[in-house]
């Protein structure tokens, strides 16, 4: 069976839209707008130009069916969540006006790079039960500020050269000091791996798993298997009720995401000076909580970087500005405490000798 709608808006109320098998449903030059329905496509359903709207005012509405339809341009205008059985492709726009969609275990497709989601909120939002991931290609263009496809992934700068795969999924990663938020990317390029690229990764703040003020971002990143983080050094929030975080990140065969650590040093608790005049009261430098790190190295340096003072237990043996048998000045010196088993615990800072 072949079926063509070809001129003004269609509209289909059904309970259920069936496609059977060996059927070709073909939508050129029109817009189809199905209300209140679920979809099954056993045929072939694709739609060359117009907009195929979605709505209903159930709970959930489902795509279903053997095959994949490919759609122009989709429109989700529903009181509850689209649920994927299927995956689907989008070759132009994919509008979130009002409504969820749940990828499951399959695929959205946005294959060229014109391909893109719109409206997507903390309220409208794409995201999947199911290990389901949104596939965005994108081919020889220069990126610069660019949202790719609207993903959440900002690129600063890049002259893409060939075919580039971003690949968004919605599921926590376990990471060396914890987990992440519930957002991941994978990004496949033929982009030299010792080039650093400046990213910005979007999340909604419903996808972070713990909440605590004192949790610091650190975008991961993963190439060949091993884990490394940079400190996100720029956060803002945006409209979409979302936040984005900025750092710099080798990128060619990687998977991405933002993990958020508690350090175990409170720096706000460090103090920034003390006075080594032998009366028994602010003689030495203490750094509180310092034995939580067992492993820690401690480093004090003057003003011209010569190393003063450096020991690996320091809850024992703290600084107490004497060297060579003589207190140090009146001055400012620098610390720095790094932990060989854990690099998000380096901690540096000013500690001035006052009288």
């Amino acid at each position: 069976m072949v079926l063509g709608f070809v001129l003004g808006i269609n509209l289909v109320h059904a309970q259920v839209f069936v496609t059977t098998e060996g059927s070709h449903v073909s939508i050129n030059n029109t817009n189809v707008a199905l209300n209140d329905l679920h979809m099954i496509n056993n045929g072939q359903l694709k739609q060359s130009e117009g907009q195929f709207i979605v709505r209903n005012k159930e709970r959930r509405v489902y795509f279903e069916g053997k095959n994949m339809p490919e759609l122009h341009s989709m429109q989700l205008d529903i009181e509850g969540r689209l649920v994927l059985n299927t995956s689907i492709l989008v070759a132009a726009e994919l509008e979130m006006v009002k409504g969820e969609i749940d990828l499951g275990r399959h695929e959205l497709i946005l294959p060229f790079n014109e391909s893109k989601i719109v409206g997507e909120t903390s309220n409208r939002r794409i995201h999947s039960t199911g290990g389901g991931e949104i596939v965005k290609l994108i081919a020889s263009k220069p990126l610069e500020d660019e949202n790719v496809g609207n993903l959440g992934l900002v690129f600063s700068k890049f002259n893409l050269e060939d075919t580039m795969i971003i690949r968004r999924g919605h599921s926590s990663t376990p990471l060396p000091f914890g987990e992440s938020i519930t957002r991941y990317y994978k990004v496949s390029t033929r982009k030299k791996p010792s080039d650093k690229l400046e990213l910005g990764l979007e999340y909604f703040e419903d996808e972070v798993l713990l909440r605590d003020p004192k949790l610091k971002e650190h975008i991961w990143f993963q190439n060949n298997g091993s884990w490394k983080n940079t400190t996100a050094y720029s956060r803002w929030g945006l409209n979409n009720g979302g936040v984005i975080v900025k750092g710099a990140l080798e990128v060619f065969e990687t998977i991405i995401t933002v993990g958020l650590y508690k350090q175990l040093l409170d720096m706000s608790a460090i103090p920034t000076a003390f006075t080594p005049n032998n009366d028994g009261f602010n003689d030495q430098f203490i750094i509180p909580g310092i034995e939580k790190l067992p492993n820690a190295e401690v480093r004090i340096y003057n003003q011209w970087g010569q190393l003063l003072y450096s020991t690996n237990n320091y809850d024992r043996y703290p600084w107490n500005g004497i060297l060579n048998d003589k207190v140090l000045p009146i001055d400012k010196y620098f610390y720095q405490i790094s932990d060989p088993n854990n690099p998000l615990e380096f901690v540096q800072g000013e500690i001035s000798i006052i009288k």
